[in-house]
């Protein structure tokens, strides 16, 4: 139940953020100077639920003595470590994708990700990845007459 505290608390907390930084500001107008601006109502609730759920990934993170006090975190280290890996991955990819080529990138992606969860047969490691850009191109060239890029 922490764990799962933790991680609604985390999305929900990163959806609060994105609201209150990119939605907010670029969909409600910021209305005339002589008057209340209608971006204050949905700003406040925002903030709101932001801090609300922050306040709900602190308590969980942190042990209860009153429970016990040797009780492991909701969230492991290595489940930490997997996440910093995949989000590497994913921030390499979007760099292949904007300097090199969308085909880059779905390679690294594919292939990446497999290496960082585990995998070690190279078959699998060249072959997923084959045949999912090879059904992508398909699909998109192919099939419906379009571009990906």
């Amino acid at each position: 139940m922490r764990r799962a505290n933790v991680v609604s608390g985390a999305l929900l907390g990163l959806f609060g953020l994105a609201m209150l930084f990119f939605v907010i500001p670029w969909q409600i107008e910021a209305g005339p100077a002589d008057m209340m601006s209608p971006r204050l109502v949905p700003t406040i609730m925002m903030v709101v639920v932001t801090a609300l759920a922050v306040l709900l990934v602190v308590t969980n993170l942190r042990p209860r003595s009153e429970e016990a006090g040797d009780e492991a975190p909701p969230i492991s280290p290595a489940e930490l470590a997997a996440l910093v890996k995949v989000g590497a991955i994913f921030a390499l990819c979007l760099v292949l994708y904007a300097w090199v080529s969308p085909l880059a990138a779905g390679l690294a992606l594919v292939a990446g990700t497999l290496l960082a969860l585990g995998e070690r047969r190279p078959l699998v490691i060249v072959l997923m990845p084959s045949a999912l850009l090879l059904a992508l191109w398909l699909l998109f060239y192919k099939v419906l007459g379009t571009a990906i890029v």
